[in-house]
């Protein structure tokens, strides 16, 4: 009698030894799905983030672009009025 007292202790903390471990089990499993999902949400927020910048910096680069367009017709304006006034006096200058 007595062996079979101990095996039914061995067995009731056996028991419940493996429900304490399939709830732990399932509390680990809960909360892997919790990480996964923000890990999933991270990852598009990130995506969509990098889209964004790289929207920006494209933009960035055409205003850039524009810029230097604008600055060279400004400085060859600048060059063709400048050639203009100085020739009327070339050209007066010769005549008298």
């Amino acid at each position: 009698m007595t062996v079979n007292l101990v095996n039914k202790d061995q067995l009731d903390i056996l028991a419940t030894l493996r429900e304490s471990v399939s709830e732990d089990k399932n509390a680990l499993e809960s909360q892997l799905k919790k990480l996964q999902s923000q890990l999933q949400e991270q990852k598009e927020k990130n995506k969509m983030q990098l889209e964004q910048i790289n929207t920006l910096l494209l933009e960035k680069v055409n205003l850039q672009s524009e810029g230097i367009g604008q600055r060279e017709k400004m400085l060859e304006r600048e060059r063709n009025l400048t050639f203009v006034s100085v020739l009327p006096f070339s050209i007066s200058a010769v005549y008298l």
